[in-house]
């Protein structure tokens, strides 16, 4: 019966999510999927495969297990979005499985005497239908990219249950709890953290689950197996992982891309975990939203004034779910580990403020500690019917708002307009918008969408720390329809660029500016493009993107060859991604320096330990091979 009852949740929500499946790409899609031409493999060479494997921008670690599962998408589909979504959902689903099977689990672990009740069954099938159908997690499924969180916390939860059996086989005295607890959980740890980082919360999610479980006699090598499996795959990791990591965070450079301070996010953060809290356990269709960058920072603790009692009201939470566990151990399991799963985003790492994927995992601590608040302990009775109205009305309510989200989805215009209408102060949400018209209208200069871009662009140049984007796009709209570009577009950029160091938005704005006009799309004028240059580079966080756009810009319009060597080269030994010093190579060779071209390939080759760019090395090779070298000429200009 319960399990026909979850098929049911499963197909359930399957249909509600069916609607967005019709979708495009968004956001961070392109740069990682549409954009990254390593990862389009099209054939059965494991040589392109690694290369797809280690092909993605999105962080150091490159997360190859996700960008794995991308490339097999387009192998078998190209980049029609439809499967890339429909593989996410499939995830969705899977994880709602393994979600119940753990709770299931908990329960017979935590209550071995009540595991034939009633309620100790539909406990764990209403959670997972809740989650299932929380539109919290629409971003994950329907956001491409996102696909990295979805794929971890397959791994997560899959390494939960294992723990938790192992936990029953040693209270239970049986074989096979070791080997789980020291080989299959770790192995499951480092799996997931191939699709992301994320997946490092395993062992300590796991903590949560071990702190919140009754006491129960068990020998003195069980206790040592679990006491020595949190100091080896928790304690010691942590404390490795925060003498790596503070030091960087501590640094002056490590905030230099943001616009704020660490202190600043520390203390934004915890209003931040309010708001996750308000959209989970009230999912009112009008709560949620894709973009967040419109969130007051906190400068202070009474800045703005709700800054210290939110504090004060997450640190109740902690005490709650630490002082609960005897009387109400899911709901003290619940708290804790919402709070452990936010511990990672939430906290020192310079990250962006808010996103609702960040809640795909710790949505089920809170859905927990509220279904178990809201469920009877006893048997039905009439005094109880509002309780399981508000359960009902609960999963009614993700239901219809992961629908109507799904919709919004599954076109771009109705998705960027809804976005940039509930959200009038944030500026990505106005430039999306204003994006999407200038797609639709294909640049012509007769689309009636064209009047429309130019207005909701100019908006969302003008909000109040709104980076480069809008005003690049409205220099760029411009150029190609024939209107003319506003010399206060320019000093916009200007600005801009010199008031605060520029964002990984703002490195992407200028390379497709450059590109547009050295592509001959864009008419602009040289003089402002090495003005906006000037002010972006003059600045010590200038970016190896930024460098090597500047590059471009100084071979192809200033003839200055010298210059864009110097750009290239400053622009590969500041970063670690070997495309910068394949682009030197590339630069050399049109130069004709061919031995120092010949250098170069060889570090790159020397660099790349995993092998993800042995083909570029390879056919730059071939390339130099087969070129008698002239004589040199550091003066010779770059062709266009």
């Amino acid at each position: 019966m319960a399990f026909g009852i979850f098929a049911l949740a499963v197909f359930a929500t399957a249909l509600l999510y069916w609607p967005g499946l019709g979708g495009t790409y968004f956001f961070d899609d392109y740069p990682n999927i549409v954009d990254n031409l390593r990862l389009h493999v099209d054939s059965l060479d494991w040589r392109r495969w690694l290369q797809a494997a280690w092909s993605s921008p999105s962080s150091d670690l490159q997360r190859p297990l996700s960008s794995l599962t991308f490339a097999l998408n387009y192998f078998f589909g190209g980049l029609n979005p439809w499967p890339m979504k429909a593989f996410n959902l499939a995830i969705h689903l899977l994880n709602g499985g393994l979600l119940y099977l753990l709770l299931l689990r908990i329960g017979k672990l935590m209550f071995p005497e009540r595991v034939t009740q009633a309620r100790e069954q539909l406990l764990p099938l209403l959670v997972s239908a809740a989650w299932l159908l929380h539109p919290i997690n629409v971003t994950t499924v329907l956001y491409v990219v996102q696909r990295m969180e979805g794929l971890a916390q397959l791994f997560v939860l899959a390494g939960l249950c294992v723990y938790v059996e192992a936990r029953r086989r040693l209270r239970a005295r049986e074989d096979g709890a070791i080997w789980r607890l020291w080989m299959a959980l770790p192995c499951l740890t480092a799996i997931g953290m191939l699709a992301k980082e994320t997946a490092a919360l395993l062992p300590l999610l796991a903590l949560v689950i071990e702190f919140t479980l009754p006491r129960a006699r068990e020998s003195q090598s069980a206790w040592r197996s679990v006491a020595g499996f949190f100091i080896v795959f928790l304690l010691l990791p942590l404390t490795l992982g925060l003498a790596w990591l503070l030091p960087l965070v501590l640094s002056p450079e490590a905030y230099s891309g943001r616009a704020f301070t660490l202190t600043q996010r520390l203390l934004t953060e915890p209003r931040v975990l309010l708001d996750y809290t308000g959209w989970t356990l009230l999912p009112l269709p009008g709560f949620f939203s894709f973009y967040h960058d419109n969130i007051a920072i906190s400068t202070s603790l009474w800045q703005p004034w709700t800054t210290l009692p939110v504090i004060l009201v997450l640190a109740v939470a902690l005490a709650s779910g630490i002082l609960l566990r005897r009387q109400r151990p899911l709901i003290a399991m619940g708290l804790l580990w919402f709070l452990a799963a936010h511990s990672l985003t939430a906290t020192v790492i310079p990250l962006e403020i808010a996103f609702e994927h960040r809640n795909y995992f710790a949505s089920i601590g809170l859905i927990l500690a509220t279904f178990d608040l809201l469920l009877p302990r006893a048997a039905f009775s009439i005094s109880d019917k509002a309780r399981y109205v508000c359960i009902v009305a609960m999963l009614a309510l993700c239901g219809f708002s992961t629908f109507l989200r799904a919709r919004e989805w599954s076109n771009p215009l109705t998705l960027a307009g809804t976005e940039a209408a509930h959200n009038l102060d944030s500026a990505r949400a106005g430039y999306e918008y204003g994006r999407t018209l200038v797609v639709l209208s294909d640049y012509r200069a007769d689309s009636p969408l064209v009047p429309r871009a130019f207005e909701v662009l100019d908006h969302a140049a003008r909000i109040p720390g709104a980076g480069i984007l809008a005003d690049v796009a409205l220099v760029m709209l411009a150029s190609r329809t024939g209107h003319p570009i506003e010399a206060a577009w320019w000093r916009s950029i200007r600005d801009k660029l010199q008031q605060r160091p520029p964002a990984a938005s703002d490195d992407e704005a200028l390379k497709s500016l450059t590109l547009c006009q050295r592509d001959g799309r864009c008419v602009l004028d040289d003089d402002e493009m090495l003005q906006i240059y000037l002010a972006a580079v003059n600045r010590p966080a200038a970016s190896s993107s930024i460098l090597y756009s500047y590059a471009i810009f100084a071979g192809g319009r200033l003839h200055d060859a010298d210059l864009a060597l110097r750009l290239a080269h400053d622009a590969a030994d500041k970063s670690n991604d070997l495309q910068y010093r394949l682009n030197l190579v590339d630069l050399l060779i049109r130069l004709k320096q061919y031995d120092t071209a010949a250098e170069q390939l060889d570090i790159t080759r020397n660099r790349d330990r995993r092998g993800a760019f042995s083909l570029d090395v390879e056919k730059r090779a071939r390339e130099l091979r087969g070129i008698r070298p002239p004589p040199s000429s550091k003066s010779a200009s770059i062709p266009k």
